[in-house]
């Protein structure tokens, strides 16, 4: 049987799962330390995207915009 791979996108990058079998806020705490923006974000199962040949599932995560005073 096979499984699907997760695949994060954070801004551009495309992130590899850092733990396969965790759920997902335990790998958002695992992808906290190298990438502090997404403190306040959250993804749900619903968010993931099946690729074409349905191997894989990207989650896109949603990024705060970054404001400035001036």
């Amino acid at each position: 049987m096979n499984t699907l791979t997760r695949k994060f996108k954070i801004g551009a990058a495309i992130i590899n799962d850092p733990s396969p079998q965790a759920d997902l806020d335990e790998v958002q705490r695992i992808l906290t330390q190298q990438f502090p923006m997404l403190r306040h974000t959250r993804i749900y199962i619903e968010d993931g995207v099946l690729n074409d040949t349905a191997t894989e599932i990207t989650y896109d995560y949603p990024l705060i915009p970054v404001k400035v005073k001036g």
